[in-house]
């Protein structure tokens, strides 16, 4: 009898937790599973280095409005209304202060109108990108780094007096900043994805002394905003991409110091969160409208260039030298409406000071050094994507897992990498 109980004991013993050791795999099978299901009813890497190559090369803290602004379509296009219809009003900013618009749409309208304006007028693809801000913040994210790091191999991502380009090692992965020279003057670039993403086998920086990047729009900081406003010294803020986990840090209302670093404590307190709702909601929107193994989103921004001309040729009077025949409706300058953009434009570029370069250069030199990556080599031929376009589909892989990062769990908090 002794025998026997002490053999069931041993028994037990062996046996009892192998029922919970098979539990425990089944349940890791299955959020794995459910991770990788609800990933692919998510926007793919490629989708997403389509839908972010507009932007991607924009400023931080400026391509941070934009992201968390396009989760919200509609105050976008209905502050861009507002701002054509009183953008001769003296007290403009007061106005658009008192619309009750989220933060980053408020900040557009009055510091950068003509981000705004584009937004509005391909606003389809700006629901796309605030939609994959909700559903997939971090994946989002991962997919401006690729871009950058493609332009950066093509040749046409470069400091200059405009803006500092910085490449940084954070948690091990390859991060590039991007800052404006001078905190007090941003500038946004221009540019045509299809072009400044591919590798020509130019030199480093003959890209943008061709055009491929120009910086049309300039924003005076010190002009827009008084030195007690908190968004005065927020442009030149270094640590607030939200790169590689981090907080995607869109509220200025925190200590930033001269040299551009965020003093927090809890990181974890801080930071864009869309919340569990808009995620979910976003999350579903995605996946109905993926068919066929590709989404009908457009992920692709339109060439609405006609409309723009358009646009600004009412704006301002003057013919759309584009259209046929229009050479025959061309104004002399006496002619034309008076255009209050443009003149606004011409006067604040005026303000900008003779000493602003060297004011620039001098504190890009101050900064401490960043260690350099060493140049990829470049494909022979002209117009050959070459290393670049394998670059991106490397990039592709290193971010595969991240659409299914973060996606098992709902509400806990952000992922990290």
């Amino acid at each position: 009898m002794t025998y026997r109980i002490i053999s069931a004991a041993v028994l037990c013993a062996m046996l009892g937790p192998q029922p919970l050791i098979a539990q425990d795999t089944s349940d890791t099978a299955q959020a794995e599973a459910s991770a990788d299901q609800e990933a692919q009813t998510l926007l793919t890497q490629d989708e997403l280095q389509e839908l972010v190559g507009p932007v991607a090369l924009y400023p931080d803290t400026l391509l941070i409005q934009v992201l968390v602004a396009a989760t919200y379509p509609l105050e976008v296009v209905k502050a861009d209304r507002f701002v054509q219809d009183n953008k001769e009003a003296e007290d403009l900013e007061t106005q658009i202060e008192a619309q009750g618009w989220d933060e980053s749409v408020t900040v557009l309208a009055t510091a950068f109108p003509d981000v705004l304006a584009d937004m509005a007028v391909h606003v389809e693809w700006t629901e796309t990108i605030g939609t994959a801000m909700l559903a997939q913040d971090d994946d989002v994210m991962a997919a401006v780094q690729d871009m950058r790091k493609i332009a950066e191999d093509a040749g046409t991502l470069t400091s200059g007096d405009e803006q500092t380009v910085e490449v940084t090692q954070d948690a091990g992965e390859e991060t590039i900043i991007i800052q404006p020279t001078d905190p007090e003057v941003v500038y946004v670039p221009q540019y045509e994805p299809e072009t400044v993403y591919v590798d020509d086998g130019s030199d480093v920086g003959d890209a943008v002394v061709a055009g491929l990047i120009t910086f049309g729009t300039v924003a005076l900081i010190s002009e827009i905003f008084d030195d007690d406003d908190h968004w005065n010294d927020y442009w030149g803020c270094r640590n607030c991409g939200g790169w590689n986990g981090n907080p995607i840090i869109r509220n200025p209302d925190i200590d930033i110091d001269i040299d551009g670093d965020v003093n927090i404590g809890d990181r974890d307190n801080i930071g864009w969160d869309p919340g569990d709702e808009r995620r979910d909601k976003a999350r579903d929107e995605i996946g109905k409208r993926r068919g066929d193994g590709a989404t009908t989103m457009p992920v692709k921004k339109p060439d609405r260039g006609d409309e723009m001309r358009q646009r600004l040729s009412k704006e301002t009077g003057a013919a759309d030298i584009s259209r046929p025949g229009a050479d025959r409706d061309i104004q002399r300058p006496e002619q034309r409406a008076p255009d209050a953009r443009r003149d606004a434009v011409d006067r604040t570029r005026a303000k900008v000071p003779e000493g602003t370069k060297q004011k620039a250069k001098a504190k890009a030199q101050s900064r401490p050094k960043q260690a350099a990556r060493p140049a990829a080599p470049r494909a022979q031929g002209g117009g050959n994507r070459g290393a670049a376009m394998q670059r991106r589909a490397s990039s592709g892989q290193r971010a595969q897992a991240g659409a299914a990062r973060g996606h098992a769990s709902r509400g806990g908090g952000r992922a990290r990498r």
